[in-house]
């Protein structure tokens, strides 16, 4: 509302700030002083950032359909993982006070924030948010690589063969023995066991088979994960600080100009404003 003078003439607020210049100018200059004191005085909060990716393992893995959108999901899953070890302060290093993370839209990047009193603290505590996460993506992966089905598959192949070879030997001395003795007794026991043994390490051998299979085309197990940008300190908290509190406190101190104005506005007498005309 606007200041009236004595004989009930509004004012407006800029003409009251107008009026009194030495009034508006130190208030101004106590509330940036003030707001950079409270700037030295409360501590700094340091920022760093690392980013890591989901890679391809291997020229394999651009044959999956749907890959950049499969490399894309688990990065938001990784983000997670970063996010709720952070929340339960597994995965805060010494001197971190917040860890989170977020992946950046339409890519498989994951990006890593963390904040520290030093700056020191906030760069080696992202690289070892990332260097954790690194880790237990790499043994995760341990379930998840179709390489180690392969590597089993192709174990059990042999064994598969040779169980066969002696199913197939223990038919033939069946077929060969005289029903009712004793070496018909003996042969069909030995295909029995045969026919056993090649059923187990039959399913053994179809099951690291369907694995190989399915983990082949698994987005997971054909991807990477590696740090595409070093943690590095983010910003200047120091200036950030001084310039946050600094126009807070040319604000304050604006404000009080304002309602100081215009209360000595409205209190002059009639006397004063004439004087003040003359």
């Amino acid at each position: 509302m606007p200041a009236r003078t004595g004989h009930g003439e509004p004012v407006a607020p800029l003409v009251s700030l107008r009026r009194h210049p030495v009034i508006v100018t130190t208030l101004l200059l106590i509330g940036l002083l003030l707001g950079l004191g409270a700037a030295l005085v409360v501590p700094a909060s340091y920022k760093a950032e690392t980013r890591v990716a989901v890679v391809p393992a291997n020229t394999s893995a651009y044959t999956i359909a749907g890959y950049p959108l499969g490399a894309r999901e688990l990065a938001a899953d990784y983000a997670r993982w970063v996010r709720n070890r952070g929340a339960d302060n597994s995965w805060s290093p010494s001197g971190v006070s917040d860890v989170v993370a977020s992946p950046i839209p339409d890519s498989a990047v994951v990006r890593i924030e963390v904040e520290a009193s030093s700056e020191d603290a906030a760069v080696a505590g992202a690289g070892k948010v990332a260097d954790q996460l690194l880790q237990q993506v790499t043994d995760a992966k341990k379930q998840h690589d179709p390489a180690v089905a392969y590597a089993q598959f192709t174990q059990l192949s042999p064994q598969v063969a040779k169980a066969r070879s002696e199913v197939t030997e223990a038919e033939r001395a069946l077929a060969r023995a005289t029903v009712g003795t004793p070496a018909h007794t003996q042969a069909q026991t030995r295909w029995q066991n045969a026919a056993t043994a090649l059923s187990e390490i039959q399913l053994r051998h179809d099951a690291a088979g369907d694995l190989y299979r399915r983990l082949y085309s698994d987005t997971a197990g054909n991807s990477n994960l590696e740090i595409v940008s070093p943690a590095e300190s983010q910003g200047d908290p120091e200036r950030s600080a001084f310039l946050r509190y600094g126009i807070v406190g040319l604000g304050a101190g604006g404000l009080a100009a304002l309602l100081i104005t215009v209360l000595m506005d409205r209190r002059r007498s009639p006397v004063d404003e004439g004087s003040a005309r003359a």
